[in-house]
């Protein structure tokens, strides 16, 4: 069996994703750090609290894309559908090509930016979804997945859900 990797591209849009984690999650502390000095510990200076946040913040930035990156894969097989992600917590979602009800390909914003997409697959259980694909590369697999969950239908002649 062989997985399929992400693009070059998809680190643009990793990226872009841990910064503006990263940003919220700062100013989350800072914010908690300053309700501290103000109401707890008067004393509290919040230059060492502000460093240890910005270097978090930097680290989690340099380090989790480029990791997410690297895990991520991918495989679509005749009878199932395979996504494995994530950095520390890693998830496999497995589904069997002849549950599949819907294929949507879309893109937000920073998807728009980077030209890449992400194609939800949906089952009578829940979705998969395949994120950070070329734009392309997203229509060919939604394509792709259709005319397999179409063969599949016909050799079994029920009727079609997609």
């Amino acid at each position: 069996m062989e997985y399929q990797r992400l693009s070059k591209k998809a680190l643009g849009v990793l990226a872009v994703t841990a910064a503006l984690q990263a940003l919220f999650s700062a100013g989350l502390l800072f914010a908690l750090f300053a309700l501290a000095k103000r109401f707890l510990w008067q004393g509290l200076s919040l230059w060492p609290a502000g460093l240890f946040v910005a270097v978090a913040a930097l680290l989690y930035c340099a380090l989790l894309p480029p990791f997410r990156h690297m895990r991520y894969r991918y495989h679509l097989g005749e009878d199932r559908v395979e996504i494995i992600e994530g950095a520390v917590f890693i998830s496999r979602t497995i589904v069997p090509i002849d549950r599949i009800y819907q294929i949507q390909v879309s893109r937000g914003p920073i998807d728009s930016l980077f030209g890449v997409a992400k194609v939800v697959i949906t089952t009578g259980g829940g979705t998969a979804t395949f994120r950070f694909l070329e734009l392309a590369k997203a229509d060919a697999l939604g394509e792709q997945l259709n005319a397999v969950v179409r063969k599949k239908i016909q050799a079994g002649g029920g009727q079609s859900h997609v």
